[in-house]
């Protein structure tokens, strides 16, 4: 028999070619003290400050028009330049949605005839524009403070989730991609549009139309805005400039000479800065609509249109009442994003209607006494959602919507059971609504929340889990169980559990650890990953392999445990791509951020939003482990999903490179000693990860083809007894048919064969 190389173990390198970096803050522990009173004074001044600072932001509303103020606010703060790629820059880095959002309520808390007439200048916003984002830090370091004075250990993880939650409640506000988002909220309220237009006088999918008009004319808009100033810019002196501003922009009162005149001396800058600062007064014509402007875009009626803007807004001064914490925790503006100004609407940020439309949505649905109507919609269509995309992605797999199973007579239903291959997927649809205001309450109110949304679909897919797994090991019951579910328990590898939701619960799942030391989630229990419908659509979307998806959701329950992060499923999506989830970050017990990972993902929908078609992100891997992951697929052998999981496990990207030229040059070695006996013929990958499998390459000429099944049986032994993996997997390639990724491939496990032994026969029919 011929001898094998000590295993690679691709875990112990590092890629140099990711794009993900990790960078770690950490105060000593004799300096935490300082550090500790360091933030203390910080935020013991801000909140000093706070009254003297939303006083100041008020005071400019008062004597300079607010409509304006809001406008230049939003427009120049949100406002994000895109390229063909997909990129994207921000003129103003710090001003996020929840900022210009807080600024439009506080303009509200201002009655009227109290409004500034004055017009607004470039000094004035520059005030708004520092104050703001520093009265929504104030309002976190305040609470932080009050975090302070508590000594329970219980009580301040506690209170450690409900500033999570408030922290992502404030500052996440896309819950989808734009399109995604339109397509969503139709399909959902669409099957409720007759009893609203009974109550409203609109449709929901009337409401979701106009508003995206609005969206679009709002954008154009912005578009033809900038679009003519650039062109003013290209002017190469003052009197240039004026004249192509005169030129360019419509409705202008003078001429440039009169401009020029009236500022003697300016320079080009100057002239640049002075017909900015008058064009900005334009700045509100982007988010101002009467009924008749959105009635043409949308071909609906000027009534129905006025009806819709009347219920989404509200009047100046109608928040005059409201306290200051309350803007925060639970601002109005959130379910009334429009300004009623009596004969026209201002819509400072269109796109925020989508950002809370669930919100918007049940406020019209309660008020038109279609509360339960709309949970009934809701579970309905997520169950059918989920069902309908698992189906696309995973073609040819056994799909059962609703299966229903007992145990004993308790009766028991899993969502969506998909058979696919040695593979179970159990998914769970939770479409119960999760509200902030649920969350911000009692932790007896916020541990129900948690159990009814998180716990408790996970608790279910495991139940079923548990019972394939005592069927596995010979009880008669669950064998009962499993085979009325058509599952066949010795044909098993793997159960991946996923309960899926039509709210953003990214902030709870990733907080595994802070439920288990509190008490919420029982210690030996794993939940199973949470992941967002929208979120799902775009998972498939981009990882449109079988395998891939397979394997990512395989790896999200692992991936959730092994690593303390903040981020959402996109932002771990991103990861995935860059690395396969092959990698292990320096200290399990430190949170990192990870917002922002998203990105290229991000880029690629922003562009299909903006009728751009760039490259789709795609998961980094070597030609070898493309080649296998495409055969695997196509022939897809008895256990062929087993196989692909454990490949994509075992190396990331540039560890799968470094396997191929290892591979090229065994290939020569074999080659040339193959009349050896005790010559080298395999390498050996050993992921550092324990739950994931060795996987091996054994290479053989075809003088030796006819040993090959005993020789991988014998080289896997080998594998098993040297290792702690609980499986090996090990794939055969001839020296000569170097263009076929493998021509045999076999699994062994430490407790069973995860597949049957093959005969010569079947080694045949896996080629």
């Amino acid at each position: 028999m011929s001898k094998r190389n000590p295993r690679h173990k691709a875990g112990k390198h590092k890629d140099q070619r990711s794009k993900i970096r990790f960078d770690t803050f950490s105060v000593s522990e004799e300096d935490h003290p300082k550090f500790k009173a360091a933030m203390t004074e910080a935020a013991l001044a801000a909140v000093a400050d706070f009254p003297k600072t939303l006083e100041l932001v008020k005071d400019q509303l008062r004597h300079h028009d607010p409509i304006g103020i809001l406008a230049c606010y939003a427009g120049y703060g949100l406002l994000s330049f895109g390229s063909e790629d997909g990129s994207s820059g921000k003129p103003v880095a710090d001003v996020l949605q929840h900022h210009a959002e807080l600024l439009q309520a506080i303009v509200l808390s201002i009655p009227q005839d109290q409004w500034g007439p004055a017009p607004v200048l470039p000094q004035i916003m520059q005030t708004v524009f520092d104050s703001v984002p520093k009265l929504s830090d104030t309002f976190f370091l305040q609470r932080s403070l009050e975090g302070q004075k508590v000594s329970d250990p219980q009580e301040l993880a506690v209170l450690e989730l409900q500033e999570r939650i408030r922290l992502h409640t404030m500052a996440v506000r896309n819950w989808a991609h734009f399109l995604s988002v339109i397509q969503i909220s139709k399909e959902l309220y669409g099957p409720l549009d007759g009893p609203l237009v009974a109550h409203h006088g609109f449709s929901f999918t009337d409401l979701i139309e106009v508003m995206h008009c609005a969206v679009r004319e709002y954008e154009r808009r912005q578009t033809e805005h900038w679009g003519r100033f650039r062109r003013v810019l290209r002017g190469r002196n003052p009197r240039q400039i004026f004249r192509l501003y005169f030129q360019n922009v419509p409705g202008l009162v003078g001429d440039p000479e009169e401009m020029l005149a009236a500022m003697p001396g300016v320079d080009l800058d100057g002239a640049k800065a002075a017909v900015m600062s008058h064009y900005d007064l334009r700045i509100a014509e982007f988010g101002t609509f009467t009924p008749d402007d959105l009635a043409r875009l949308s071909g609906r009626t000027a009534q129905v249109v006025e009806k819709i803007l009347r219920v989404i807004s509200l009047k100046p001064g109608s928040l005059s009442e409201a306290r200051t914490e309350y803007l925060f925790l639970g601002n109005p503006v959130w379910e009334s994003p429009a300004i009623d100004l009596e004969d026209r609407f201002f819509l400072p940020i269109p796109v925020a209607v989508f950002s809370h439309i669930h919100r918007i949505m049940e406020r019209l649905a309660r008020a038109a006494g279609l509360k339960e109507a709309v949970e009934r919609t809701r579970s309905t269509y997520l169950q059918q959602k989920l069902e309908a995309t698992l189906r696309s992605a995973l073609p040819g797999a056994n799909i059962t919507p609703g299966a229903t199973w007992k145990i004993g007579d308790q009766g028991f239903e899993t969502d969506v059971l998909i058979v696919i291959d040695r593979t179970v997927i159990a998914a769970e649809a939770k479409a119960n609504r999760l509200t902030p205001e649920g969350l911000r309450g009692a932790p007896a109110r916020v541990k129900r929340h948690i159990q009814e949304m998180v716990l408790d679909p996970s608790l279910q897919s495991e139940r079923l889990a548990n019972v394939i797994a005592s069927a596995q090991a010979g009880d008669e019951a669950s064998m009962a169980v499993v085979a009325g579910l058509g599952i066949d328990p010795a044909s098993v590898d793997r159960v991946i559990r996923l309960s899926v939701t039509l709210d953003d619960l990214s902030v709870l799942s990733s907080a595994e650890g802070e439920f288990k030391k509190i008490g919420w989630v029982p210690q030996d229990h794993e939940l199973a990953p949470t992941v967002l419908i929208a979120d799902l659509l775009c998972i498939v979307d981009i990882l449109d392999k079988p395998l891939l998806l397979l394997h990512y959701l395989s790896e999200r329950t692992y991936f959730q445990k092994a690593h303390n992060l903040l981020g959402d499923e996109l932002d771990y999506l991103g990861i995935y791509l860059d690395n396969g989830f092959n990698f292990a970050l320096p200290e399990k017990d430190m949170l990192f951020n990870v917002a922002g990972l998203s990105g290229p993902i991000d880029s690629y929908y922003n562009a299909l939003n903006a009728g751009i078609a760039p490259p789709k992100p795609e998961a980094i891997l070597s030609p070898l482990f493309t080649q296998i992951i495409d055969r695997l697929n196509e022939k897809r052998p008895m256990g062929w999903t087993t196989v692909g999981i454990h490949l994509l496990g075992a190396a990331n990207p540039s560890e799968q490179r470094r396997i191929e030229r290892s591979l090229d040059k065994l290939r020569t070695m074999v080659r040339k000693n193959y009349r050896d006996p005790e010559h080298v013929s395999s390498m050996q990958i050993q992921p550092s990860q324990k739950h994931k499998a060795r996987v091996g390459f054994y290479l053989f000429p075809e003088q030796l083809r006819p040993e090959l099944k005993k020789s991988l049986e014998q080289l896997a032994n080998q594998a098993l007894d040297a290792s702690e993996s609980q499986a090996v997997v090990l794939f055969g390639r001839s020296t000569e048919r170097w263009d076929l990724p493998y021509e045999a491939v076999l699994v062994v496990n430490r407790r069973k064969p995860l597949l049957p032994k093959l005969t010569s026969k079947e080694a045949k029919e896996i080629s």
